[in-house]
């Protein structure tokens, strides 16, 4: 995990991994919120999928489809992607798997 102070509250990078089923990306912590800021990654090429992002259970997007090889690069984004507080950055798949690096704050 690489920890970059320079753009203002700690950045964190880490390894993105999913697989079919709900995903744990980035456990939350107790009174703090998970704000993902970028990530990219590409799916097996064995299958496609329908990705939807989550609060813990609540979800944060829609369902997107993805077809087998398919990839998704979120660049930096001033309104990231925020968790309630103490909540995991869940990433729901259902039939697909994955793998990138993912950006962002615990604050």
């Amino acid at each position: 995990m690489i920890r970059d102070a320079t753009l203002g509250p700690i950045t964190i990078q880490a390894p993105l991994t999913f697989g079919i089923g709900e995903n744990v990306v980035i456990p939350g912590l107790f009174g703090m919120r998970i704000k993902v800021l970028q990530l990219f990654f590409i799916l097996s090429m064995s299958s496609g999928t329908t990705l939807i992002y989550k609060s813990g259970s609540t979800p944060l997007s829609g369902p997107m489809q993805f077809l087998q090889s398919g990839a998704q690069d979120q660049d930096f984004i001033q309104l990231p992607l925020t968790c309630g507080m103490g909540e995991d950055f869940v990433i729901s798949s259902s039939s697909g798997s994955g793998g990138g690096t993912i950006w962002y704050n615990q604050l």
